[in-house]
């Protein structure tokens, strides 16, 4: 299932959780408590952990860290990722700017001087593909659009600190029929029909607090009781400074006169 490796993420097998007979409207209430959040304190430091695999041998795990800030006009900030396949890692530094996306690949080559590249909405296929193993929203944090109410149920609610800090877990089962409808991307909705067609179930998780401020999220896909792909994003500091750093002009090149 080749269609699975669009991505990355921490891997292990759990068990999916039990129905409950919390109502649907719940779901609801902690959707629009979550994006109120995020857009009252915009910036968070966050550390995803990811792996996606082709049910076979086949497999990407990546770590990455960063900062994010989230506006109406779209999301800035700057990452570091690290890839493994197969046992080789290839690390590599993203800046998301307004004017596009700046990537450097650690041993990439490049012309002389230059040490970046800058992908912007005619060419950044590779990296928006890159991008999707944060989830359907192709960005950080992206492992939260599953907390959908068109698309999921609450199957279980419970208190559960998070790094010493009060939070409340919430289990949810995601109907992948369901989210294509909600998902505007071509390819992520297509990919989201044909995990329906071959039996792969989502599970998703989040930690909130108690203004309900995102801790934590997850989702699992999985397959004949395996763990096939899985995206886990831990938040720090929310509302703290964000300062992004662009590259140096002197330093960057157009994506497209990149060697081949």
């Amino acid at each position: 299932m080749p269609f699975l490796l669009v991505a990355c993420t921490s891997g292990g097998e759990t068990a999916p959780p039990t129905a409950s007979s919390l109502p649907k409207g719940d779901l609801a209430v902690l959707a629009e408590k979550i994006d109120q959040r995020r857009s009252e304190l915009k910036t968070a430091r966050f550390h995803t952990e990811g792996f996606a695999s082709d049910g076979a041998s086949t497999e990407v795990r990546n770590v990455v860290d960063g900062t994010l800030r989230q506006d109406p006009e779209g999301v800035t900030g700057a990452m570091t990722m690290t890839m493994t396949t197969a046992g080789q890692n290839r690390k590599m530094d993203l800046v998301i700017a307004r004017e596009g996306i700046y990537v450097h690949v650690e041993g990439a080559p490049m012309p002389a001087g230059k040490k970046w590249g800058l992908y912007t909405s005619g060419n950044n296929g590779e990296v928006t593909a890159l991008l999707r193993g944060f989830g359907p929203g192709a960005t950080v944090g992206a492992e939260l659009d599953y907390v959908q109410p068109r698309a999921a149920l609450i199957v279980s609610k419970a208190e559960e600190p998070l790094d010493g800090v009060a939070a409340t877990r919430y289990d949810l089962v995601v109907d992948p029929l369901k989210m294509a409808k909600v998902i505007k991307d071509s390819d992520t909705q297509l990919q989201h029909t044909q995990l329906a067609e071959h039996g792969v179930t989502i599970n998703a998780v989040v930690w909130v607090d108690g203004a309900g401020t995102p801790l934590k999220a997850e989702y699992r896909f999985e397959l004949e009781g395996k763990v096939v792909k899985q995206s886990t994003t831990r938040f720090t500091e929310w509302g703290g400074k964000l300062d992004v750093t662009l590259p140096p002009a002197s330093e960057t090149i157009p994506a497209d006169q990149l060697p081949g």
